[in-house]
């Protein structure tokens, strides 16, 4: 069953585990001032770091992370957790990091943020391909 309270983010970036947790809690401080949310990040078991020389993107193997971000509470209005997860991956991304969002609200990520995977439309603005 979908929850449109959750979203997985794939986050492809160099960054450091406890790096990546002190930008996800910037983000998070900025992108939902009124919904309270948990955003645990993991490391992604299928990274692939060769991937990122191979097109097109594939952004389950070029994420060295993933964040499954939710609410704490269903009190939450829908579309204040919605429009804060494009506020909080717009954020993420303008630092560098290539995030991707996997959640029933995709439209509207690539809608609010310029762009979000799709088949479409698989490669990243400004990706470059490293050999």
């Amino acid at each position: 069953m979908s929850d449109p309270y959750y979203c997985k983010l794939y986050i492809d970036t160099d960054e450091d585990e406890g790096d990546l947790e002190l930008a996800l809690a910037d983000a998070a401080a900025s992108a939902f001032a009124d919904v309270r949310v948990e955003y645990p990040v993991y490391p992604n078991d299928d990274f692939d770091p060769s991937s990122r020389a191979r097109m097109p993107y594939d952004f389950i193997q070029c994420s060295r992370y993933y964040v499954e971000l939710g609410t704490l509470e269903r009190a939450a209005e829908l579309p204040d957790f919605q429009s804060g997860v494009a506020v909080f991956v717009r954020s993420l991304r303008d630092n560098g990091r290539i995030v991707t969002a996997a959640c029933d609200f995709e439209e509207l990520i690539a809608d609010a943020t310029g762009w979000n995977w799709s088949e479409s439309t698989p490669e990243p603005p400004g990706r470059r391909v490293e050999s």
